[in-house]
């Protein structure tokens, strides 16, 4: 099994104890999030299993679809944002694209969102918000996607360990959302971790027959407490499991082996022929997969702030830019028995493609960090020039560009070290404020001039917000981020043609997070020690039903042209509680270059009486148009996605009554609004 979320991990040992595999690195979950695009993400999925099944590994433990609660959380950059639906969607396209050639996990379940301490912290959450808000991604991707594995998290809920938790894997995996597949540990997730190597038999016993119980099927990445299953199967006194759970659970994992083909008694390996080839231990002949990491870097970057038309850079009045960076040192580890490393990120030059957790991945040749890709974007005619300080920037600069962000030691999984933010701030755990002090200064210079940020989530911008006139959020770009940076700033061409025909040279990337201005003081606790109650309203939700107005709302994301909706209609007087409602909207591009947009669609619930967020987002679409070009944008919406689950019974309810829906660019509107009787 390799992770994961933006590529094949080859770096963890082989078998033969090879370690440092190579493969195509795609911009991390959040940043492919912000490109809203269900058609990338599937060709994503199915890049990544061809090169796991290349590799001749049998599964790829990914999508994560942790919801992102807090930017706090050290695993943010592995999740696609801060929506359940988002997460469903993404995840289910994901999934399909993977599992064209090997079985997908998605992880991990459920309400794991805090990384320090995760393996005793306690998450403390309600029926309807355990449903709704942590549990209904895993549902459409179990049911939309046919996910063959599930990933039990590290945590508790409510007070039982997820590995052990019936509630969790039986009543609601399996009973509610119909799983088929297995589920397995994630690392060391059972009580004790790999410390029970050392525990008595009895305690082994005993937690291995509660997780069997609670249907859990296979332990990883050693069988240090499912050891002594052999020994208590049909035990006449204390922790025991009958043959019938043994043969259920041999058998859902079998059953998965054989329809992907991961066993010698199936044929040939796998259920489609690689494109790719794999050399040991590096992945080989990839371009098209290195294509598709550009693609999905230039639809994920976000153009935050753009004041005066700062952006695009003006080749005709630019004849020499500034590329500006500090160079930070990190300090991690790959575990309490492994070297700790001592590194440094140069910001101008580095290759950003995320934390050096289990989903890091190294990257074949062909990289380009944000220096090379600038350089080669501005061409011969423009002078470029590099430094980590305000003084490289010469008098005669026109142009100055500043790559900031984070390092693999301000966030990423627990045992690296990193584990979750402390702050949203630059320089989070390093107490020297390099990078907030650079920016400023290259800001007093009054030249022309824009903040790239590379990061897994927020990054607070309040320090200098007012002083820098463009703001981009490159998140971790992947292998050649560097070049659709370049690209972007440039308004080149981007040579992608996709399904709805030629992306624009232009930024199309969109919040799939809401940007607050104050991570402490306008969202909700993130850790509350031990145990932490999980509100059901987070993100854009908790927003809306505070009052709060962020920085950047969800969805928000700017662009070199502008659009404009109207005339929302649906051909729908009433829809059925098992039907289809069909949301037109047309959009038109009220600019001056080619741009694409994308349209989104939330669900209020003006009649109801059961406890609901004050809106809901419910689907999204990408739209490309040229100069003056009006399209009519269809969004179709499930009845059965405007569900609740209703504690009092026990069950998922769709309302009847009146359906609010708000069409619009982002959750902060403006608004096109259509009412729709559920019947």
């Amino acid at each position: 099994f390799r992770d994961g979320p933006r590529g094949v991990n080859l770096d963890a040992s082989l078998k033969n104890g090879t370690t440092g595999g190579k493969a195509t690195v795609f911009p991390v979950s959040i940043a492919r999030g912000a490109a809203f695009d269900l058609d990338l993400e599937y060709r994503i999925g199915e890049a990544i299993g061809d090169e796991g099944l290349a590799a001749q590994q049998t599964m790829i433990l990914a999508p994560t679809v942790n919801i992102l609660r807090h930017p706090f959380w050290g695993r943010a950059q592995e999740t696609y944002g801060e929506d359940a639906y988002l997460l469903g969607r993404m995840g289910s396209a994901f999934t399909v694209g993977v599992q064209k050639y090997i079985a997908a996990c998605v992880k991990h379940f459920a309400a794991n969102n805090i990384e320090n301490g995760r393996a005793t912290a306690n998450a403390q959450v309600d029926e309807q918000t355990l449903h709704e808000v942590y549990g209904s991604a895993y549902e459409m991707i179990i049911k939309d996607g046919g996910v063959a594995c599930v990933m039990a998290a590290y945590n508790l809920v409510n007070g039982s360990n997820c590995t052990q938790n019936a509630h969790l894997l039986t009543d609601i995996l399996r009973n509610e959302f119909g799983f088929k597949g297995f589920v397995l540990t994630d690392w060391w997730a059972m009580p004790g971790g790999s410390n029970a190597r050392t525990s008595d038999a009895n305690t082994l016993k005993s937690r291995a027959a509660e997780a069997v119980n609670a249907g859990l099927d296979m332990e990883l990445p050693w069988n240090l407490y499912f050891s002594q299953l052999q020994s208590i199967i049909d035990a006449d006194s204390g922790a025991k499991v009958t043959t019938a759970q043994i043969n259920t659970a041999a058998t859902r994992i079998l059953e998965q082996k054989l329809r992907f083909k991961a066993d010698s008694l199936n044929g040939p390996w796998g259920l489609a022929t690689p494109t790719t080839t794999y050399s040991s231990p590096d992945i080989t002949n990839n371009q098209s997969h290195i294509d598709l990491a550009y693609e999905a870097a230039v639809k994920s970057m976000v153009l935050l702030k753009n004041a005066d038309a700062t952006l695009p850079i003006n080749r005709s009045t630019v004849k020499k830019i500034a590329v500006i960076g500090a160079t930070v040192p990190y300090t991690v580890s790959q575990g309490s028995t492994e070297t700790i490393t001592n590194g440094q990120v140069n910001f101008v030059s580095d290759i950003r493609t995320g934390d050096v957790g289990s989903s890091r991945v190294n990257a074949t040749a062909g990289g380009i960090g944000p220096l090379a890709g600038i350089e080669a974007a501005a061409g011969s005619s423009i002078s470029v020039i590099s430094g980590s300080s305000a003084s490289a920037v010469t008098s005669d600069t026109d142009f100055v560009i500043v790559v900031a962000g984070l390092t693999a030691q301000d966030e990423g999984e627990e045992y690296t070290g990193a584990g979750d933010r402390n702050s949203c701030n630059l320089d989070d755990k390093q107490s020297a404020g390099t990078q907030n002090a650079l920016i400023a200064s290259v800001a007093a210079l009054g030249k022309p001039m824009v903040v790239v940020l590379e990061g897994g989530s927020v990054i607070n911008v309040e320090p200098w917000y007012d002083s820098v006139p463009a703001i981009v959020m490159a998140w971790y770009p992947g292998m050649v981020g560097g070049k659709a940076l370049g690209s972007l700033l440039f308004a080149d061409a981007t040579g992608i043609t996709d399904a709805a025909g030629t992306v624009p040279a232009n930024f199309s990337g969109k919040l799939p997070i809401t940007w607050p201005k104050d991570c402490v003081a306008d969202e909700p606790t993130f850790s509350s020690g031990t145990t932490t109650s999980m509100a059901y309203d987070i993100g854009y939700r908790y927003f809306d039903r505070n009052g709060i107005t962020p920085r950047f709302p969800f969805g928000f994301g700017l662009s070199y042209t502008t659009f404009a909706y109207s005339n929302l209609i649906t051909p729908c007087l009433d829809v059925t509680k098992h039907g289809i409602i069909d949301l037109k909207v047309t959009v038109q591009n009220t600019g001056t270059v080619a741009g694409t947009e994308t349209v989104f669609a939330f669900a209020k619930y003006p009649s109801s009486s059961a406890h609901r967020s004050v809106k809901e987002l419910k689907g999204f679409a990408r739209v490309t148009l040229e100069v003056g070009q009006s399209k009519q944008v269809n969004i179709q919406i499930r009845a059965s996605d405007l569900k609740y689950w209703d504690s009092n019974s026990s069950a998922w309810v769709v309302e009847s009554g009146n359906v609010e829906f708000d069409v619009g660019p982002s959750a902060a509107g403006p608004f096109q609004t259509v009412t729709i009787p559920v019947q």
